[in-house]
């Protein structure tokens, strides 16, 4: 499914971690808003 500019994007959900609080992010729960999710690669993880 690709997306062109403008296009909304569709709802999803993620795993999520904030400090040692997990949890789970919705796309739809932040409707309006913008929002900017990125990935840390192994981050967390003892190699």
């Amino acid at each position: 499914m690709a997306l062109k500019l403008g296009d909304a994007a569709p709802d999803f959900k993620l795993a999520s971690a904030t400090g040692d609080k997990q949890g789970e992010f919705q796309l739809s729960a932040h409707k309006g808003k913008n929002v900017v999710i990125f990935f840390y690669a192994l981050d967390f993880t003892p190699v």
